[in-house]
C-alpha cells in the first residue's frame, strides 16, 4: 500500500459506535475534517496516475462519519454539506478505480488579474486603516452581513469552520466587552470560537493554535470588507489575563450569558467613521526580510 493509500486522518480515530452520541455540530465539524483530511488532501496526486488504479479505502473514514449523517436525517442541503457529498462521491469512484468527472478542475485554476482588478486589490489593501472615531450615523443591518460573511469566506484550518460571531450594538451590550477607546457610534463583533470541536477531530493537543489562526484570518477578512464598504474598523485583541490586565474574554462570556466551551479570540469595532487619518507606512520589504548568513 502506497503512502497516499494509507494517508490517515490525523487525530483521533472513530468506529460507528463512537458517532452516535456525538452532537451535530460535532459531527457535522469532524464529517469536514474527515473529508478534508481522508479525500480532498490524498485526492490530487491520485487523479495524476495514469492508469488509476482501485483503492479499495479510500475515503472510508469520511464515509463512516458521513453515513452516521446520513442515519439521523440531518439536513443535507447546507453549503458545507453540498462540498462534503461532491468528495464523498468521488471518493467513491476512486475505490473502484473510475476517472471521476470533475469539471472544477478547469473552473477553479488562478488566473493573472486584469491591471484594472488589481488595481482595486492594490487600492483595498494598502489604503485600508484603522479608524478608532466615528459618527453616529447607524450602520445598516445589510452592512454588517456583508462583512460577517467576509468572515465566513475566511480560510480555516482542515474545514473546521469553528469560528462564530457575537454582534454588539447597544451600549448595554457593547459596556460587557473590553476597549481602550469610546465604542459608543460603533458596532462591535466579538469574534470566537467553538473550542469543542478541535477537541472531538484531535486537534487540540496537534495544533492548538489553529482555531486563534482561523478567527484572526476571519477578522482580516471582515476589516477589509468594512473599509471596501465606506466604512471604518479596528482590531480590538486584548482578551486574556496578563500581568496588567484581568482575563476580559472570560469576563465577556460571564456577562453575556455565553457557554464555557466559546472561547473569545478578538473583537473587532466598525462605523462611519468621523475622520480621516495619516496613515501609517510599513517598514522596508528589505528590513523585513530575514536570509541565511
Amino acid at each position: 500500500m502506497s503512502t497516499i493509500e494509507a494517508i490517515p486522518s490525523p487525530g483521533r480515530k472513530y468506529r460507528k459506535e463512537d458517532l452516535a452520541d456525538l452532537d451535530p455540530v460535532l459531527l457535522g465539524a469532524l464529517l469536514r475534517e474527515r473529508v478534508h483530511h481522508n479525500i480532498e488532501v490524498p485526492l490530487y496526486p491520485v487523479l495524476l496516475r495514469d492508469p488509476l488504479k482501485p483503492i479499495p479505502n479510500f475515503g472510508l473514514q469520511a464515509q463512516l462519519v458521513y453515513d452516521e449523517w446520513v442515519r439521523r436525517g440531518l439536513s443535507q442541503d447546507s453549503p458545507d454539506l453540498e462540498w462534503v457529498k461532491r468528495y464523498i462521491d468521488i471518493a467513491a469512484h476512486i475505490r473502484k478505480g473510475e476517472k471521476p468527472d470533475i469539471p472544477e478542475l478547469e473552473d477553479s485554476m488562478p488566473e493573472p488579474f486584469s491591471e484594472g482588478e488589481m488595481k482595486v486589490v492594490r487600492k483595498l489593501i494598502w489604503e485600508r486603516c484603522s479608524i478608532r472615531n466615528w459618527t453616529d450615523r447607524p450602520v445598516p443591518d445589510e452592512l454588517i452581513e456583508q462583512i460577517l460573511e467576509a468572515g465566513r469566506a475566511a480560510p480555516v484550518g482542515c474545514n473546521l469552520d469553528a469560528v462564530r460571531f457575537v454582534v454588539l450594538r447597544t451600549p448595554e451590550e457593547k459596556s460587557m466587552i473590553w476597549s481602550d477607546i469610546p465604542t459608543d457610534n460603533a458596532v462591535i463583533i466579538v469574534l470566537c470560537f467553538d473550542k469543542r470541536i478541535s477537541e472531538t477531530v484531535g486537534q487540540d493537543k496537534m495544533v492548538p493554535q489553529n482555531l486563534g489562526y482561523d478567527a484572526s484570518a476571519a477578522g482580516d477578512h471582515m476589516l477589509l470588507m468594512a473599509h471596501a464598504l465606506g466604512l471604518g474598523g479596528v482590531w480590538l485583541s486584548k482578551t486574556v489575563k496578563s500581568e496588567h490586565t484581568e482575563d476580559t474574554g472570560k469576563k465577556f462570556k460571564e456577562l453575556y450569558g455565553l457557554p464555557d466551551h466559546i472561547e473569545v479570540a478578538l473583537h473587532i469595532a466598525v462605523g462611519w467613521p468621523a475622520s480621516g487619518i495619516i496613515k501609517s507606512k510599513r517598514l522596508a520589504l528589505s528590513d523585513m526580510m530575514i536570509t541565511r548568513a
